[in-house]
C-alpha cells in the first residue's frame, strides 16, 4: 500500500539555468527539481538507494515579502520514461492539495491532475505559506534494477497565480522549466567514475 510521508531534508545538487529571456520583463514562475538519495546524498542512485525528488517553483518578481505568495497552479502531470515506470513509488506528498482535483497515479508511475492551491492570508483558512521558492511536491522512487541509465522526469512549466497582497489580489505568472535528469549506476558512483576514467585512458593509449 502506498504511504504518504513528510519530506525529509534533501540535498540540492543542481540549479536551474536561465531559461526564458523573453519572459524577463513579465511575471515568471520557474519550475525545477532537486535530487538527493537515501544513501550518500549525491543524487546518483546506487545499489540499495532510492531517489528523493522535490519539485520547487520560484516566482519573479517576488511578492511573498508584501503579504503575498503563491495562490494556485495546475492541474498538470508528472511523467517519466520506461525505466521510471519499472521502478516503485515508495512515497509521495503534495504539500498543498486544496483545490479539489482528484490526483491519480497510472501504471507507469505517472501522476495526473496534480494541483496546488492556498487561500489568501487574510481569509484565515489554515497556515499561509509565504516563501520563495516554494516546495510543492515530493517523491521517493526506487529503481526496479540498478542498471546504468538516465532518468528524465517532466512536469512541464505550468502557469501560476501569485497573490500580491494579503487580501487576495493576484497576478498570472508565466511558467517555464519543469524537468530533471538523474543517473542510476550499478556500482558506487566513485568507483563508476574511476572505471570510466580508466577506460578513457586505455583508449587514448591504444
Amino acid at each position: 500500500m502506498m504511504m504518504m510521508m513528510k519530506r525529509p531534508g534533501v540535498l540540492a545538487i543542481g540549479a536551474v539555468a536561465a531559461l526564458c529571456t523573453a519572459c524577463a520583463h513579465g511575471q515568471v514562475a520557474t519550475w525545477y527539481w532537486t535530487v538527493s538519495d537515501t544513501g550518500n546524498g549525491d543524487g546518483v542512485i546506487e545499489p540499495g538507494e532510492s531517489a528523493l525528488l522535490t519539485l520547487w517553483v520560484s516566482f519573479e518578481p517576488r511578492q511573498d515579502q508584501y503579504g503575498g505568495g503563491y495562490m494556485q497552479t495546475g492541474p498538470y502531470s508528472i511523467t517519466g520514461g520506461g525505466t521510471w515506470a519499472e521502478g516503485a513509488i515508495d512515497a509521495f506528498e503534495n504539500f498543498s492539495q486544496f483545490k479539489g482535483y482528484v490526483m491519480t497515479i497510472d501504471d507507469s508511475n505517472n501522476f495526473h491532475n496534480v494541483d496546488h492551491y492556498q487561500y489568501a492570508r487574510w481569509w484565515g483558512y489554515g497556515e499561509f505559506v509565504s516563501k520563495n521558492p516554494v516546495d510543492l511536491f515530493f517523491i521517493r522512487w526506487t529503481p526496479g534494477e540498478y542498471s546504468p541509465d538516465i532518468i528524465v522526469l517532466e512536469n512541464g512549466g505550468p502557469n501560476m497565480y501569485v497573490y500580491t497582497d494579503e487580501w487576495g489580489s493576484y497576478l498570472l505568472y508565466s511558467g517555464i522549466g519543469g524537468s530533471v535528469t538523474f543517473h542510476i549506476v550499478p556500482a558506487p558512483a566513485s568507483a563508476a567514475a574511476l572505471g570510466l576514467c580508466a577506460l578513457a585512458m586505455g583508449r587514448r593509449r591504444g
